[in-house]
């Protein structure tokens, strides 16, 4: 998001509100030799959550995962874009989630009546919002918006 963003409190508290169990953290060596720690955590009804953090400490990235049909999954996605980083405009990034939404079904629906398959996989356009960027895929009955700050780029 930002060098030194942590993003810590945001990432527990959004697990604890949402009961969702964190894993142990999992590191991985990427393509161009750095490390990155990733956080998995799984809740109720399929939800899950994980967060990137380039060299082990700066949160570059967060994924949230919910079902289609879950009442009350797409508040989860809300609160995910509520990221408390500096800059962020949260009236503009739950706008930009619902209008998302839309979109997304509407790219969903219209593929899955070319193709005839229903495990289509369709992209929003992007938010810009202060340092991160926000993308929200949808892929069969499954939504995750993919929020990426600098520190991924």
């Amino acid at each position: 998001m930002a060098t030194g963003y942590t993003g810590n409190d945001f990432f527990t508290g959004l697990a604890k509100d949402w009961n969702i169990r964190l894993e142990k953290p999992v590191e991985q060596e990427m393509p161009n030799g750095k490390m990155t720690t990733y956080v998995h955590g799984r809740g109720e009804g399929g939800m899950t959550v994980s967060a990137g953090y380039a060299d082990h400490r700066n949160m570059s990235a967060l994924l949230c995962r919910v079902g289609t049909k879950e009442p009350g999954d797409f508040e989860f996605l809300a609160s995910c874009t509520g990221l408390d980083v500096a800059g962020i405009n949260h009236a503009k990034a739950s706008s930009w989630l619902d209008r998302a939404k839309k979109e997304t079904d509407s790219l969903y629906e219209k593929q899955v009546a070319k193709t005839g398959l229903e495990q289509e996989d369709v992209v929003s356009g992007v938010l810009v919002s202060g340092p991160v960027r926000m993308v929200l895929h949808r892929t069969y009955e499954r939504y995750s918006p993919r929020i990426l700050g600098g520190a991924a780029a």
